[in-house]
Protein backbone atom coordinates (compact mmCIF):
# COMPACT_ATOMS: atom_id res chain seq x y z
CA UNK A 1 0.00 0.00 0.00
CA UNK A 2 1.50 3.82 -0.88
CA UNK A 3 0.21 6.61 1.41
CA UNK A 4 1.07 10.15 0.13
CA UNK A 5 2.65 12.53 2.48
CA UNK A 6 3.09 16.49 1.97
CA UNK A 7 6.22 17.67 3.67
CA UNK A 8 7.75 21.10 3.94
CA UNK A 9 11.54 21.62 2.44
CA UNK A 10 12.89 22.42 6.25
CA UNK A 11 10.77 19.03 7.47
CA UNK A 12 12.42 16.59 4.50
CA UNK A 13 16.19 18.08 5.62
CA UNK A 14 15.75 17.22 9.14
CA UNK A 15 14.60 13.62 8.34
CA UNK A 16 17.67 13.54 6.03
CA UNK A 17 19.75 14.44 8.63
CA UNK A 18 18.46 12.12 11.16
CA UNK A 19 19.27 9.18 8.75
CA UNK A 20 14.84 8.66 8.76
CA UNK A 21 15.13 9.63 4.85
CA UNK A 22 17.85 7.62 2.98
CA UNK A 23 20.12 6.19 0.07
CA UNK A 24 19.37 2.25 -0.60
CA UNK A 25 22.32 1.02 -2.34
CA UNK A 26 20.94 0.55 -4.86
CA UNK A 27 21.17 3.55 -5.57
CA UNK A 28 23.64 5.28 -7.96
CA UNK A 29 26.36 8.34 -6.90
CA UNK A 30 25.13 11.86 -7.57
CA UNK A 31 25.06 12.71 -11.28
CA UNK A 32 23.55 16.25 -11.64
CA UNK A 33 25.81 19.13 -12.12
CA UNK A 34 25.97 22.69 -10.98
CA UNK A 35 23.29 24.39 -13.37
CA UNK A 36 20.66 21.53 -12.78
CA UNK A 37 20.78 21.96 -8.99
CA UNK A 38 20.57 26.00 -9.89
CA UNK A 39 17.47 25.41 -12.04
CA UNK A 40 15.82 23.33 -9.28
CA UNK A 41 15.64 26.20 -6.91
CA UNK A 42 14.59 28.20 -9.40
CA UNK A 43 11.65 26.08 -10.04
CA UNK A 44 11.00 25.81 -6.52
CA UNK A 45 11.00 29.80 -5.66
CA UNK A 46 8.88 30.11 -8.73
CA UNK A 47 6.26 27.90 -7.54
CA UNK A 48 6.59 25.43 -10.28
CA UNK A 49 6.05 20.97 -9.71
CA UNK A 50 9.05 19.43 -9.84
CA UNK A 51 7.57 15.77 -9.17
CA UNK A 52 7.00 13.76 -5.83
CA UNK A 53 9.46 11.41 -4.66
CA UNK A 54 9.17 7.71 -4.05
CA UNK A 55 10.31 5.79 -1.15
CA UNK A 56 10.20 2.29 0.47
CA UNK A 57 9.26 2.12 4.69
CA UNK A 58 11.49 0.10 6.48
CA UNK A 59 10.35 -1.18 9.89
CA UNK A 60 12.50 -0.10 13.29
CA UNK A 61 13.72 -3.35 15.56
CA UNK A 62 15.39 -5.40 12.57
CA UNK A 63 17.91 -5.27 10.38
CA UNK A 64 17.35 -3.10 7.20
CA UNK A 65 16.66 -5.01 4.18
CA UNK A 66 19.05 -2.85 2.45
CA UNK A 67 22.15 -1.36 3.70
CA UNK A 68 21.86 2.19 2.92
CA UNK A 69 23.71 5.12 3.85
CA UNK A 70 22.95 9.20 4.71
CA UNK A 71 22.84 12.06 1.79
CA UNK A 72 25.98 13.74 1.45
CA UNK A 73 25.79 17.40 1.24
CA UNK A 74 28.96 18.10 1.18
CA UNK A 75 29.62 16.67 -2.03
CA UNK A 76 33.11 16.17 -3.50
CA UNK A 77 34.06 14.85 -6.99
CA UNK A 78 35.75 11.25 -6.84
CA UNK A 79 35.03 12.35 -2.91
CA UNK A 80 35.55 9.59 -0.34
CA UNK A 81 33.29 6.59 -0.14
CA UNK A 82 31.13 6.25 2.64
CA UNK A 83 30.67 2.71 4.28
CA UNK A 84 26.72 2.26 4.40
CA UNK A 85 24.60 0.97 7.64
CA UNK A 86 23.56 -2.17 8.07
CA UNK A 87 23.03 -2.67 11.87
CA UNK A 88 18.94 -3.05 13.70
CA UNK A 89 16.97 0.22 12.91
CA UNK A 90 16.60 2.27 15.67
CA UNK A 91 13.52 3.87 13.78
CA UNK A 92 11.73 3.06 10.81
CA UNK A 93 13.50 4.86 7.87
CA UNK A 94 11.76 5.38 4.36
CA UNK A 95 14.78 4.43 1.23
CA UNK A 96 14.45 6.89 -1.85
CA UNK A 97 13.96 4.84 -5.03
CA UNK A 98 12.92 7.74 -6.89
CA UNK A 99 14.31 11.26 -6.38
CA UNK A 100 17.46 10.87 -5.54
CA UNK A 101 19.04 13.93 -7.21
CA UNK A 102 16.30 16.71 -6.30
CA UNK A 103 16.72 15.85 -2.51
CA UNK A 104 20.28 15.78 -2.77
CA UNK A 105 20.07 18.80 -4.99
CA UNK A 106 18.07 20.55 -2.00
CA UNK A 107 20.10 19.28 0.81
CA UNK A 108 23.82 20.53 -0.62
CA UNK A 109 22.22 23.45 -1.72
CA UNK A 110 20.98 24.51 1.66
CA UNK A 111 23.26 22.77 3.93
CA UNK A 112 26.52 21.99 2.42
CA UNK A 113 28.83 22.26 -0.94
CA UNK A 114 28.95 21.35 -4.41
CA UNK A 115 32.89 20.55 -5.50
CA UNK A 116 34.19 23.31 -2.66
CA UNK A 117 31.02 25.75 -3.65
CA UNK A 118 28.39 27.57 -2.19
CA UNK A 119 25.06 27.86 -3.68
CA UNK A 120 24.70 32.00 -3.44
CA UNK A 121 20.63 33.24 -3.97
CA UNK A 122 20.89 36.93 -5.78
CA UNK A 123 18.27 38.76 -3.02
CA UNK A 124 18.05 42.03 -5.76
CA UNK A 125 16.57 39.43 -8.41
CA UNK A 126 13.20 40.16 -9.98
CA UNK A 127 10.82 38.13 -7.98
CA UNK A 128 8.21 39.90 -9.21
CA UNK A 129 8.60 38.39 -13.01
CA UNK A 130 9.94 35.29 -11.54
CA UNK A 131 13.50 36.15 -12.79
CA UNK A 132 15.34 34.32 -9.78
CA UNK A 133 19.46 34.27 -9.80
CA UNK A 134 20.92 30.88 -8.16
CA UNK A 135 24.83 30.58 -8.68
CA UNK A 136 27.34 27.97 -6.91
CA UNK A 137 30.69 29.80 -6.64
CA UNK A 138 33.75 29.14 -3.77
CA UNK A 139 33.19 32.91 -2.96
CA UNK A 140 30.99 36.01 -3.39
CA UNK A 141 33.96 38.05 -5.28
CA UNK A 142 33.64 35.28 -7.83
CA UNK A 143 29.85 36.80 -8.89
CA UNK A 144 28.99 38.80 -11.34
CA UNK A 145 28.12 42.85 -10.12
CA UNK A 146 25.26 42.70 -12.79
CA UNK A 147 23.26 40.34 -14.64
CA UNK A 148 20.42 40.88 -17.41
CA UNK A 149 17.20 41.47 -16.11
CA UNK A 150 13.77 39.07 -16.89
CA UNK A 151 13.83 39.92 -20.97
CA UNK A 152 16.99 40.80 -21.33
CA UNK A 153 16.60 44.58 -22.47
CA UNK A 154 18.77 46.04 -19.53
CA UNK A 155 21.34 45.15 -16.42
CA UNK A 156 20.52 45.03 -12.87
CA UNK A 157 22.25 44.90 -10.15
CA UNK A 158 22.89 42.08 -7.94
CA UNK A 159 22.92 41.32 -4.17
CA UNK A 160 24.25 37.83 -3.25
CA UNK A 161 23.89 35.96 -0.27
CA UNK A 162 25.18 32.18 0.75
CA UNK A 163 22.11 30.32 0.94
CA UNK A 164 23.53 28.11 3.75
CA UNK A 165 23.77 32.02 5.78
CA UNK A 166 20.53 32.81 4.69
CA UNK A 167 18.93 29.27 5.57
CA UNK A 168 20.26 29.94 9.45
CA UNK A 169 18.99 33.06 9.60
CA UNK A 170 15.76 32.34 9.37
CA UNK A 171 16.20 29.18 11.61
CA UNK A 172 18.32 31.50 14.05
CA UNK A 173 15.33 34.04 14.36
CA UNK A 174 12.23 31.46 14.36
CA UNK A 175 11.54 31.50 10.42
CA UNK A 176 10.24 35.01 11.01
CA UNK A 177 10.73 36.58 7.50
CA UNK A 178 10.02 40.65 9.13
CA UNK A 179 13.06 39.74 11.71
CA UNK A 180 15.52 38.11 9.04
CA UNK A 181 14.69 41.31 6.28
CA UNK A 182 15.55 43.93 9.03
CA UNK A 183 18.76 42.15 10.17
CA UNK A 184 19.97 41.61 6.71
CA UNK A 185 19.05 45.84 6.43
CA UNK A 186 20.98 46.29 9.28
CA UNK A 187 24.31 43.94 8.02
CA UNK A 188 24.12 45.59 5.07
CA UNK A 189 23.11 49.03 4.93
CA UNK A 190 25.66 50.30 2.60
CA UNK A 191 24.42 47.74 -0.58
CA UNK A 192 21.10 47.96 0.47
CA UNK A 193 20.06 51.69 0.08
CA UNK A 194 17.74 52.64 -1.78
CA UNK A 195 13.82 51.81 -1.43
CA UNK A 196 13.60 49.49 -4.78
CA UNK A 197 16.43 47.69 -3.10
CA UNK A 198 14.99 47.32 -0.14
CA UNK A 199 11.52 46.35 -1.76
CA UNK A 200 13.09 43.25 -3.95
CA UNK A 201 14.94 41.79 -1.19
CA UNK A 202 12.04 41.58 0.85
CA UNK A 203 10.04 40.17 -2.04
CA UNK A 204 12.89 37.48 -2.61
CA UNK A 205 12.75 37.03 1.44
CA UNK A 206 9.62 36.59 1.66
CA UNK A 207 9.43 33.92 -1.41
CA UNK A 208 12.34 31.78 0.15
CA UNK A 209 10.70 31.93 3.61
CA UNK A 210 7.61 30.75 1.73
CA UNK A 211 8.79 27.61 -0.07
CA UNK A 212 10.90 26.19 2.59
CA UNK A 213 9.70 26.56 5.46
CA UNK A 214 6.14 27.34 4.83
CA UNK A 215 4.51 25.36 1.86
CA UNK A 216 4.14 21.55 2.02
CA UNK A 217 5.47 21.57 -1.87
CA UNK A 218 7.36 17.92 -1.73
CA UNK A 219 5.18 15.11 -1.70
CA UNK A 220 6.34 11.78 -0.57
CA UNK A 221 5.07 8.65 -1.24
CA UNK A 222 5.58 5.93 0.98
CA UNK A 223 4.93 2.40 0.21
CA UNK A 224 5.32 -0.19 3.06
CA UNK A 225 7.81 -3.10 2.83
CA UNK A 226 5.76 -7.16 2.83
CA UNK A 227 8.09 -8.57 5.25
CA UNK A 228 6.10 -12.16 4.59
CA UNK A 229 7.62 -12.79 1.53
CA UNK A 230 11.45 -13.88 1.21
CA UNK A 231 13.90 -11.17 1.67
CA UNK A 232 16.14 -11.57 -1.87
CA UNK A 233 12.42 -11.28 -3.40
CA UNK A 234 11.59 -8.48 -1.58
CA UNK A 235 14.61 -7.06 -2.77
CA UNK A 236 14.35 -7.73 -6.39
CA UNK A 237 10.97 -6.25 -6.42
CA UNK A 238 11.95 -3.27 -4.90
CA UNK A 239 14.84 -3.00 -7.50
CA UNK A 240 12.35 -4.25 -10.30
CA UNK A 241 10.69 -0.77 -9.02
CA UNK A 242 13.01 1.00 -9.14
CA UNK A 243 14.07 0.20 -12.69
CA UNK A 244 10.73 1.20 -13.53
CA UNK A 245 10.54 4.71 -12.22
CA UNK A 246 13.64 5.36 -13.93
CA UNK A 247 11.60 5.57 -17.39
CA UNK A 248 11.18 9.23 -16.10
CA UNK A 249 13.93 11.64 -14.85
CA UNK A 250 17.54 11.25 -15.34
CA UNK A 251 17.45 8.29 -16.25
CA UNK A 252 20.21 5.02 -15.92
CA UNK A 253 21.30 3.29 -18.76
CA UNK A 254 21.27 -0.78 -18.34
CA UNK A 255 24.51 -1.45 -17.30
CA UNK A 256 23.56 1.14 -14.44
CA UNK A 257 20.65 -1.05 -13.66
CA UNK A 258 22.30 -3.84 -13.54
CA UNK A 259 24.83 -2.34 -11.30
CA UNK A 260 21.59 -1.62 -8.87
CA UNK A 261 20.41 -4.65 -8.95
CA UNK A 262 24.03 -6.55 -8.15
CA UNK A 263 23.61 -4.24 -4.87
CA UNK A 264 20.87 -5.24 -4.44
CA UNK A 265 22.19 -8.96 -3.62
CA UNK A 266 24.71 -7.91 -1.50
CA UNK A 267 26.24 -4.22 -0.85
CA UNK A 268 29.49 -5.51 -0.75
CA UNK A 269 28.93 -5.41 -4.57
CA UNK A 270 28.98 -1.40 -4.30
CA UNK A 271 32.17 -1.11 -2.56
CA UNK A 272 33.53 -3.80 -5.13
CA UNK A 273 32.32 -1.54 -8.13
CA UNK A 274 33.85 1.61 -6.29
CA UNK A 275 37.26 0.26 -5.65
CA UNK A 276 37.70 -1.03 -8.58
CA UNK A 277 36.36 2.40 -10.92
CA UNK A 278 38.59 4.26 -8.36
CA UNK A 279 41.75 1.72 -9.31
CA UNK A 280 41.58 1.25 -12.72
CA UNK A 281 39.71 4.42 -14.42
CA UNK A 282 42.83 4.84 -15.80
CA UNK A 283 42.98 2.36 -18.44
CA UNK A 284 39.54 2.88 -19.64
CA UNK A 285 37.80 1.09 -16.98
CA UNK A 286 34.84 2.51 -14.97
CA UNK A 287 31.43 1.01 -13.39
CA UNK A 288 30.13 -0.04 -17.01
CA UNK A 289 33.81 -1.55 -18.32
CA UNK A 290 33.75 -3.50 -14.55
CA UNK A 291 30.17 -4.52 -14.76
CA UNK A 292 31.06 -6.48 -18.54
CA UNK A 293 34.08 -7.71 -17.68
CA UNK A 294 32.47 -9.64 -14.56
CA UNK A 295 30.55 -11.27 -17.18
CA UNK A 296 32.56 -12.13 -19.91
CA UNK A 297 34.60 -13.55 -17.06
CA UNK A 298 32.07 -16.24 -16.29
CA UNK A 299 31.16 -16.60 -20.35
CA UNK A 300 28.64 -14.68 -21.00
CA UNK A 301 28.60 -11.64 -23.67
CA UNK A 302 25.26 -10.39 -23.72
CA UNK A 303 23.84 -10.23 -20.15
CA UNK A 304 20.93 -7.67 -19.19
CA UNK A 305 19.48 -6.76 -16.04
CA UNK A 306 16.63 -9.55 -16.90
CA UNK A 307 18.56 -12.05 -15.87
CA UNK A 308 21.51 -10.95 -13.40
CA UNK A 309 21.31 -13.02 -10.41
CA UNK A 310 22.42 -13.99 -6.78
CA UNK A 311 24.99 -16.34 -9.27
CA UNK A 312 26.87 -13.17 -10.62
CA UNK A 313 26.90 -11.72 -7.13
CA UNK A 314 28.52 -14.42 -5.52
CA UNK A 315 30.90 -14.57 -8.49
CA UNK A 316 32.20 -11.12 -7.61
CA UNK A 317 32.23 -12.22 -3.86
CA UNK A 318 34.07 -15.33 -4.53
CA UNK A 319 36.83 -13.86 -6.81
CA UNK A 320 37.34 -10.16 -6.13
CA UNK A 321 40.48 -10.51 -5.36
CA UNK A 322 41.12 -12.53 -8.41
CA UNK A 323 39.37 -10.17 -10.48
CA UNK A 324 41.23 -6.95 -8.52
CA UNK A 325 44.82 -9.37 -9.89
CA UNK A 326 43.81 -9.86 -13.46
CA UNK A 327 43.28 -6.23 -14.15
CA UNK A 328 46.77 -5.31 -12.64
CA UNK A 329 48.48 -7.87 -14.41
CA UNK A 330 46.26 -5.77 -17.54
CA UNK A 331 47.74 -2.23 -16.42
CA UNK A 332 51.37 -3.98 -16.30
CA UNK A 333 50.82 -5.71 -19.80
CA UNK A 334 49.85 -2.09 -20.94
CA UNK A 335 53.02 -0.81 -19.54
CA UNK A 336 55.60 -3.23 -20.42
CA UNK A 337 54.18 -2.74 -24.01
CA UNK A 338 54.17 0.59 -24.19
CA UNK A 339 50.22 1.12 -24.87
CA UNK A 340 49.59 2.19 -21.14
CA UNK A 341 49.68 5.89 -22.64
CA UNK A 342 47.92 5.30 -25.49
CA UNK A 343 44.90 4.01 -23.11
CA UNK A 344 45.60 6.41 -20.75
CA UNK A 345 45.32 9.28 -23.06
CA UNK A 346 43.66 8.54 -25.89
CA UNK A 347 40.86 6.50 -24.50
CA UNK A 348 40.54 3.50 -27.24
CA UNK A 349 38.35 -0.08 -27.68
CA UNK A 350 38.13 -1.55 -23.86
CA UNK A 351 37.47 -4.89 -25.83
CA UNK A 352 41.12 -6.12 -25.88
CA UNK A 353 41.70 -5.29 -22.33
CA UNK A 354 38.80 -7.67 -21.42
CA UNK A 355 40.22 -10.63 -23.02
CA UNK A 356 43.88 -9.93 -21.46
CA UNK A 357 42.18 -9.94 -18.15
CA UNK A 358 40.07 -13.25 -19.03
CA UNK A 359 43.35 -14.90 -20.32
CA UNK A 360 44.90 -14.28 -17.00
CA UNK A 361 42.16 -14.33 -14.92
CA UNK A 362 41.62 -18.42 -15.97
CA UNK A 363 45.47 -19.45 -15.74
CA UNK A 364 45.95 -22.77 -13.89
CA UNK A 365 47.80 -20.56 -11.54
CA UNK A 366 47.41 -19.26 -7.85
CA UNK A 367 45.82 -15.86 -6.79
CA UNK A 368 49.17 -14.86 -5.50
CA UNK A 369 51.33 -15.19 -9.40
CA UNK A 370 47.59 -13.40 -10.96
CA UNK A 371 48.63 -10.14 -10.61
CA UNK A 372 52.74 -10.56 -11.91
CA UNK A 373 51.80 -13.04 -14.92
CA UNK A 374 53.81 -10.67 -17.62
CA UNK A 375 56.71 -10.88 -15.05
CA UNK A 376 57.81 -14.59 -14.00
CA UNK A 377 59.73 -16.90 -16.77
CA UNK A 378 57.16 -19.11 -17.40
CA UNK A 379 53.99 -16.98 -18.20
CA UNK A 380 55.73 -14.36 -19.68
CA UNK A 381 56.22 -16.90 -22.82
CA UNK A 382 52.51 -15.65 -23.38
CA UNK A 383 53.36 -11.40 -23.22
CA UNK A 384 54.79 -11.47 -27.04
CA UNK A 385 51.56 -13.53 -28.38
CA UNK A 386 49.56 -11.00 -26.99
CA UNK A 387 51.38 -7.95 -27.34
CA UNK A 388 51.77 -9.23 -31.28
CA UNK A 389 47.64 -9.95 -31.17
CA UNK A 390 46.63 -6.26 -29.55
CA UNK A 391 48.91 -4.01 -31.76
CA UNK A 392 47.94 -6.38 -35.33
CA UNK A 393 44.30 -5.77 -34.02
CA UNK A 394 44.40 -1.91 -33.53
CA UNK A 395 45.83 -1.08 -36.60
CA UNK A 396 43.19 -3.30 -38.41
CA UNK A 397 40.94 -1.28 -36.30
CA UNK A 398 39.41 -5.18 -35.56
CA UNK A 399 37.83 -3.21 -32.19
CA UNK A 400 36.03 -0.66 -33.68
CA UNK A 401 34.62 -2.18 -36.86
CA UNK A 402 30.94 -1.99 -38.10
CA UNK A 403 29.29 -3.88 -41.59
CA UNK A 404 29.22 -7.12 -43.04
CA UNK A 405 28.30 -9.07 -40.54
CA UNK A 406 30.65 -7.69 -37.58
CA UNK A 407 29.96 -5.13 -34.83
CA UNK A 408 32.85 -4.69 -32.64
CA UNK A 409 31.01 -4.51 -29.26
CA UNK A 410 28.27 -7.39 -30.26
CA UNK A 411 29.53 -9.98 -32.88
CA UNK A 412 32.89 -8.91 -32.10
CA UNK A 413 33.15 -9.87 -28.31
CA UNK A 414 30.88 -12.84 -29.35
CA UNK A 415 33.29 -14.56 -31.35
CA UNK A 416 36.54 -13.33 -29.24
CA UNK A 417 35.13 -15.00 -26.37
CA UNK A 418 34.14 -17.99 -28.13
CA UNK A 419 37.88 -18.65 -28.98
CA UNK A 420 39.18 -17.74 -25.54
CA UNK A 421 36.77 -19.98 -24.07
CA UNK A 422 38.03 -22.75 -26.21
CA UNK A 423 41.34 -22.47 -24.70
CA UNK A 424 41.04 -21.47 -21.18
CA UNK A 425 44.40 -22.59 -19.17
CA UNK A 426 46.70 -22.78 -21.72
CA UNK A 427 48.82 -20.20 -24.14
CA UNK A 428 47.11 -17.36 -25.82
CA UNK A 429 45.44 -18.07 -28.63
CA UNK A 430 46.87 -15.69 -31.39
CA UNK A 431 46.78 -17.78 -34.08
CA UNK A 432 42.80 -18.99 -33.46
CA UNK A 433 42.15 -15.69 -33.32
CA UNK A 434 43.94 -14.57 -36.62
CA UNK A 435 41.74 -17.44 -37.87
CA UNK A 436 38.38 -16.36 -37.02
CA UNK A 437 39.11 -12.84 -38.68
CA UNK A 438 39.95 -14.26 -41.32
CA UNK A 439 37.16 -17.02 -41.09
CA UNK A 440 34.72 -14.46 -40.52
CA UNK A 441 35.84 -12.71 -42.72
CA UNK A 442 36.89 -9.05 -41.87
CA UNK A 443 39.98 -7.03 -43.44
CA UNK A 444 43.18 -7.51 -41.07
CA UNK A 445 46.56 -8.02 -42.02
CA UNK A 446 48.05 -10.74 -39.78
CA UNK A 447 51.87 -8.90 -40.81
CA UNK A 448 52.84 -5.39 -41.62
CA UNK A 449 52.55 -4.65 -45.61
CA UNK A 450 55.26 -3.16 -47.27
CA UNK A 451 52.44 -2.34 -50.07
CA UNK A 452 51.41 1.04 -50.75
CA UNK A 453 47.92 0.72 -50.11
CA UNK A 454 48.62 -0.85 -46.42
CA UNK A 455 48.59 2.76 -44.79
CA UNK A 456 45.31 3.94 -46.21
CA UNK A 457 43.84 0.74 -44.48
CA UNK A 458 44.86 0.77 -40.60
CA UNK A 459 43.83 3.31 -37.65
CA UNK A 460 44.67 6.70 -37.81
CA UNK A 461 45.18 7.64 -34.24
CA UNK A 462 47.19 3.84 -33.40
CA UNK A 463 49.43 4.77 -36.24
CA UNK A 464 50.17 8.42 -34.90
CA UNK A 465 51.02 7.23 -31.87
CA UNK A 466 53.22 4.36 -33.06
CA UNK A 467 55.32 7.36 -34.99
CA UNK A 468 56.17 9.14 -32.22
CA UNK A 469 57.55 6.41 -30.11
CA UNK A 470 54.04 6.42 -27.68
CA UNK A 471 54.63 9.74 -26.33
CA UNK A 472 53.47 11.68 -23.12
CA UNK A 473 51.08 14.05 -23.56
CA UNK A 474 49.87 12.62 -26.67
CA UNK A 475 46.21 14.29 -26.97
CA UNK A 476 47.60 17.61 -26.39
CA UNK A 477 49.25 17.87 -29.81
CA UNK A 478 48.06 19.18 -32.96
CA UNK A 479 47.85 16.57 -35.80
CA UNK A 480 48.58 18.71 -39.28
CA UNK A 481 49.51 18.23 -42.26
CA UNK A 482 53.10 18.41 -42.91
CA UNK A 483 52.86 19.93 -46.39
CA UNK A 484 49.90 22.36 -46.34
CA UNK A 485 47.05 21.38 -48.00
CA UNK A 486 46.07 24.87 -49.26
CA UNK A 487 49.08 25.00 -51.28
CA UNK A 488 48.60 20.95 -52.58
CA UNK A 489 44.73 22.06 -53.24
CA UNK A 490 46.56 24.88 -55.33
CA UNK A 491 49.09 22.56 -57.54
CA UNK A 492 46.08 20.33 -58.36
CA UNK A 493 46.83 17.46 -56.32
CA UNK A 494 43.81 14.41 -55.16
CA UNK A 495 42.03 14.95 -51.91
CA UNK A 496 43.24 11.53 -51.01
CA UNK A 497 47.07 12.34 -51.47
CA UNK A 498 46.46 15.04 -49.08
CA UNK A 499 44.87 13.62 -46.60
CA UNK A 500 47.56 10.58 -46.63
CA UNK A 501 48.75 9.57 -43.26
CA UNK A 502 52.01 10.08 -44.56
CA UNK A 503 51.25 13.98 -45.04
CA UNK A 504 50.76 14.07 -41.08
CA UNK A 505 52.31 14.94 -38.10
CA UNK A 506 52.33 16.16 -34.40
CA UNK A 507 52.93 19.97 -33.56
CA UNK A 508 52.04 22.31 -30.75
CA UNK A 509 49.19 24.46 -30.69
CA UNK A 510 51.29 27.04 -31.22
CA UNK A 511 53.13 26.42 -34.04
CA UNK A 512 50.44 24.84 -36.17
CA UNK A 513 48.10 28.04 -35.83
CA UNK A 514 51.07 30.37 -35.81
CA UNK A 515 54.37 29.88 -37.94
CA UNK A 516 53.95 26.80 -39.32
CA UNK A 517 50.18 27.74 -40.62
CA UNK A 518 49.69 27.55 -44.32
CA UNK A 519 53.74 27.91 -44.93
CA UNK A 520 55.90 25.74 -47.44
CA UNK A 521 57.18 22.78 -46.01
CA UNK A 522 60.93 23.68 -46.87
CA UNK A 523 60.56 27.33 -45.99
CA UNK A 524 59.51 26.58 -42.32
CA UNK A 525 61.96 24.11 -41.70
CA UNK A 526 64.39 26.58 -42.63
CA UNK A 527 63.24 29.64 -40.99
CA UNK A 528 61.79 28.40 -37.74
CA UNK A 529 63.55 25.12 -36.77
CA UNK A 530 65.80 25.22 -34.67
CA UNK A 531 67.51 21.82 -34.84
CA UNK A 532 66.90 20.07 -38.18
CA UNK A 533 68.61 17.26 -37.74
CA UNK A 534 66.23 15.91 -35.05
CA UNK A 535 62.93 17.53 -36.12
CA UNK A 536 63.03 15.63 -39.22
CA UNK A 537 64.03 12.40 -37.25
CA UNK A 538 61.48 12.85 -34.51
CA UNK A 539 58.88 13.73 -37.14
CA UNK A 540 60.26 10.81 -39.67
CA UNK A 541 60.43 13.97 -42.21
CA UNK A 542 62.68 12.30 -45.62
CA UNK A 543 66.26 13.98 -45.16
CA UNK A 544 66.43 15.00 -48.49
CA UNK A 545 65.42 18.76 -48.83
CA UNK A 546 64.09 18.44 -52.37
CA UNK A 547 61.22 16.35 -50.63
CA UNK A 548 60.18 19.52 -48.67
CA UNK A 549 58.92 21.24 -51.59
CA UNK A 550 55.73 20.67 -52.70
CA UNK A 551 57.08 20.47 -56.37
CA UNK A 552 58.07 16.95 -55.22
CA UNK A 553 55.45 16.08 -53.12
CA UNK A 554 54.29 12.55 -54.29
CA UNK A 555 58.08 11.67 -53.82
CA UNK A 556 57.75 13.03 -50.46
CA UNK A 557 54.46 10.56 -49.79
CA UNK A 558 56.16 7.45 -51.14
CA UNK A 559 59.58 7.95 -48.74
CA UNK A 560 57.51 8.70 -45.82
CA UNK A 561 55.27 5.85 -46.30
CA UNK A 562 58.44 3.75 -46.50
CA UNK A 563 59.70 5.45 -43.18
CA UNK A 564 56.52 5.02 -41.50
CA UNK A 565 55.58 1.44 -42.12
CA UNK A 566 59.75 0.56 -41.00
CA UNK A 567 58.58 2.44 -37.59
CA UNK A 568 55.32 0.09 -37.63
CA UNK A 569 57.58 -3.14 -37.69
CA UNK A 570 59.50 -1.71 -34.92
CA UNK A 571 57.35 -0.95 -32.71
CA UNK A 572 55.38 -4.43 -33.63
CA UNK A 573 58.11 -6.29 -33.22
Amino acid sequence: MANWRPVRIIDVLEEMEDRKVVLPVVQRDLVWKEEQIELLFDTLLRGDSFGGIMTIKDYRGKPPLFDFRKFINYYQENGIFTSPYHDNLSHDIFYVVDGQQRLSAFYIGLTGSYNNKNLYFDLLGEYDHKNFNFKFALNKSELKNEIDNFDGSNKNKTFWISVIDLLYRFKDDGHDVEIVRNNIFSDFISEIDTDEKKRLVSGNLTRFQQEIFISPNIGLCEVSINRNIDENENKQNIVELFRRLNQGGTKLDGLELMASKLKGFDSHNEIFLKKMKNEFSDIGFHQDEIMKLVFILQGDHKKDISNISKHDSDFILDHENRILSSLLATRKFLEKSKLYQFYNELSPSIIPLYFISYHVFHQDISNDDVENYFETPETNKNYPLISNWIKLSLLSKVFRRRGAGWTAYTTGIRNILEVMGNNKKKDFPKSALFSMYKNHPIDFYETVEDKWEYLNFVDFDFVMYLIYDLPRNFRKNDIDHIHPKSILEQKGIFWERINSIANYQLLDYKNNRGTKNASELEDWIKSFVVDIPNYIKFHLIPAKQEYWNTNNYLDFLDERKKMIIEKIKENIS
